[in-house]
């Protein structure tokens, strides 16, 4: 063996960084530890299969004994305690290993973990209070709903997961309160978008309490109860997510004594290397440059940390590609409403020093006798002296991640709306518009 690399957590990121190292250099020793039972899981699709829309297999899509076969030194349930960056060697503490473990170069790929304010009366162990960060996560709240038969969850926090767990319970025929602590939903959202998510959760029965703050935990022999909001009121319930955020899981790496950054943070450099020689981080671990604003921002996606996996890999293998950051995209469903965006909306791009205007452009996926479910409304930021695009976000029932997938495309190679017209966009009645979205804009901004 040419050198040990060490990966810490089994998520997307590092069983990517695995499967990736184990082709690149077949002569190294690849071991992966991780502290649950599953490797390769993804979190994106745990609200589909706790709806019963998805199985679990879409979740953990193979086991460990498939990564070994291919190579891979895999450990599941095998807990790494500690780290010594200056000896180059880890504390584990499993079945099969336990004690020190060296290293050559260490890959660390933490994820990240739900936050949970310091609410009066929360402790950790109530029983009936989820979160939502991991699929070990997602079996808790599925046996709980399937076994425990609850009427009535309370969410806390409007965001992805919010969101999307709020619809996913309905699907068990849940009473849904969603207390959100801002006075929208999805507050980087403009606010036309932000209401059409408003009215369908008023649609579906779902009751929000925008503008309002969980002060307390009600819990009676360790059984989760209700909260109190800080009015006063008091919401009952059978269940409680906890749906606030993510933040990066730095448990381990604060009792190591880890080189932080500002606040607390872990940055990596273009090739994802940490200020430590050999050691390296990704996904939900770490903070990414903005493209466009150069600030260092949090984006805790699946796409992001598989991306930062296989660039880490040709690094590794010497065929290097440096990491350039993000747009801040993404992308969620909210029942039948499907809502994407990327960049900068239009008081980021102001606060950042743009000449930023707006407009408001319709996109169809089909021809617009179809009818109006093939119509999105999409709202588009860009520079009014440059006539760079800034960033889109766009609402509708389909497509619509296709549409910003485009504005993805125009913003990160920067091209102008002027020569948006040189662009030859397929079309056909079934399948587009004759105005692609991006045409539409450069009549609306050109004329």
């Amino acid at each position: 063996m040419e050198q040990k690399i060490v990966i810490i957590g089994g998520g997307a990121g590092g069983m990517t960084c695995a499967a990736q190292l184990i082709k690149l250099l077949p002569n190294d020793e690849i071991i992966l530890f991780e502290k649950g039972p599953y490797v390769g899981w993804a979190g994106c699709p745990t609200p589909y299969y706790i709806s019963g829309e998805l199985s679990f297999n879409s979740v953990v899509h193979n086991t460990p004994d498939f990564f070994r076969e291919k190579g891979i030194k895999v450990y599941e349930n095998h807990e790494v305690k500690l780290i010594n960056f200056q000896e180059k060697f880890i504390e584990v503490e499993g079945e099969n290993i336990k004690g020190s473990f060296s290293y050559d170069k260490l890959i660390l790929s933490l994820g990240g973990k739900a936050i949970i304010p310091n609410f009066t009366g929360y402790k950790e162990g109530i029983e009936n209070i989820f979160r939502l960060s991991h699929a070990l996560d997602a079996e808790k709240i599925k046996d709980f709903v399937v076994t425990k038969n609850p009427k009535k969850a309370i969410i806390v926090g409007g965001g992805f997961i919010g969101l999307e767990m709020a619809e996913a319970l309905k699907f068990d025929y849940m009473d849904i309160e969603l207390i959100e602590l801002q006075e929208t939903l999805f507050p980087r959202l403009n606010k036309s978008v932000s209401d059409e998510l408003i009215k369908k959760a008023g649609e579906k029965s779902i009751k929000l309490r925008l503008g309002e703050k969980v002060s307390e935990i009600i819990h009676e022999n360790n059984i989760f109860k209700g909260v109190v909001l800080d009015s006063g009121e008091k919401v009952e319930g059978d269940m409680l997510l906890m749906a606030i955020g993510i933040t990066p899981n730095l448990d381990l790496l604060v009792k190591s004594d880890f080189h932080f950054s500002e606040g607390n943070r872990v940055y990596v450099n273009e090739y994802m290397e940490t200020d430590i020689e050999d050691v390296y981080a990704l996904g939900d671990l770490v903070f990414n440059e903005h493209k466009m604003t150069g600030k260092m921002v949090y984006a805790p996606f699946g796409d992001v940390a598989d991306k930062q996996a296989i660039l880490l890999t040709k690094h590794l293998s010497g065929k290097s590609i440096p990491w350039k950051g993000v747009s801040g995209s993404f992308a969620f469903s909210f029942f039948n409403l499907k809502v994407a965006g990327t960049g900068l909306n239009l008081d980021e791009a102001k606060a950042f020093g743009y000449n930023a205007k707006e407009r408001y452009i319709k996109a169809f996926s089909k021809v617009g006798g179809f009818g109006s479910d093939y119509t999105s409304k999409i709202n588009v930021i860009y520079d009014e002296d440059t006539k760079l695009i800034l960033g889109a976000f766009g609402i509708g029932k389909e497509a619509v991640a296709q549409f910003i997938d485009q504005f993805a495309i125009v913003i990160t190679m920067k091209i102008p709306i002027d020569e948006l017209f040189n662009i030859d966009f397929p079309y056909s009645p079934t399948n587009s518009s004759v105005w692609n979205p991006l045409l539409a804009l450069y009549r609306v901004v050109m004329k």
